[in-house]
């Protein structure tokens, strides 16, 4: 393959699934067929098929890269350089805006509510979506208690646990069974600062000179 014609298909498979973004997670995973984002988009099941076997694979192309997409927008908030209360803070509030996000509420409630339909998705959700942002929170949190912010004896991936569930028990869980549009930011706000006040409280300790 030609580089011109591999860079065809890589527009081509980035159109392919922004349409089947937009139609899974505007109707749900079983509403929509191949048939339908073929015509969608305006071409064959037989050009679709060239890049996906099928829809269970096309919907955990789909979702991956939803996921992936919206972890990068939570890593951007990792700040080390500020006080622990205001570092949590803004990682908290990055964190359930995009827990609350239309596309990552409408995968969530595919994923609770058709995950059977769709074979794999369960664990895979698990894993690059849950696991996987447990396994970040633990690694920016390790690195805060080498700078001293948190108690050296911590278990940083329990502590990691422990933060998302606090940021997750208040707005969030009414909104993923109410089905009404996100909190908004100063309910966030309200429930990230309780959050934080908590984590510290159990987990944080006084910062130390680097290096100490």
């Amino acid at each position: 393959m030609s580089k011109n014609e591999h860079g065809a298909g890589e527009v081509r498979r980035k159109a392919i699934l922004a349409t089947a973004r937009e139609m899974f997670l505007g109707q749900g995973y079983k509403a929509v067929s191949m048939s339908a984002i073929a015509a969608r988009l305006g071409g064959s099941k037989t050009t679709l098929w060239s890049y996906f076997r099928n829809k269970p694979d096309l919907f955990m192309a789909v979702a991956g890269d939803l996921v992936d997409e919206y972890a990068d927008y939570i890593n951007a908030a990792l700040v080390l350089d500020q006080p622990l209360d205001r570092s949590l803070t803004i990682f908290g509030e990055r964190l359930l805006a995009a827990l609350t996000s239309p596309p990552i509420t409408a995968l969530m409630r595919i994923v609770t509510g058709e995950g059977r339909e769709v074979p794999g998705l369960g664990e895979m959700f698990h894993q690059q979506g849950l696991a996987r942002g447990w396994r970040i929170t633990a690694e920016y949190f390790t690195e805060l208690q080498r700078r001293g912010y948190l108690r050296s004896d911590a278990d940083t991936f329990r502590a990691a646990q422990h933060f998302i569930a606090l940021c997750e028990s208040g707005s969030y869980q009414v909104h993923m069974v109410s089905g009404e549009t996100g909190p908004g930011t100063e309910t966030i706000t309200t429930d990230v600062a309780e959050a934080v006040r908590v984590f510290c409280a159990a987990y944080g300790s006084e910062p130390q000179v680097a290096g100490r």
